[in-house]
């Protein structure tokens, strides 16, 4: 598991220790992966909240993107897609 922001890493540190993060976060400063994912959000939310699970191939099995807000996709949903792959 991979968490991804544009936050930069002194940023992804701090939340990270606050929030005792058990999985790495990635720095995207100059957006590239969000724009290639097709994440990139508007003015004031940067970015859509979304989970992508790929498979040890590469290939995207799951995509769950959120418009606005801070929802979360639950283990029910994605404990079958991992189990799967």
């Amino acid at each position: 598991m991979i968490g991804i922001s544009p936050q930069d890493l002194d940023s992804h540190e701090r939340w990270a220790e606050r929030r005792q993060l058990p999985f790495l976060l990635l720095a995207d400063v100059d957006k590239k992966v969000i724009e290639l994912y097709g994440v990139k959000g508007i003015a004031l939310i940067p970015v859509k909240r979304s989970v992508f699970v790929i498979d040890a191939l590469g290939i995207v099995q799951y995509i769950n993107k959120k418009t606005l807000g801070a929802s979360h996709v639950g283990a029910d949903k994605l404990v079958p897609i991992l189990e799967r792959i």
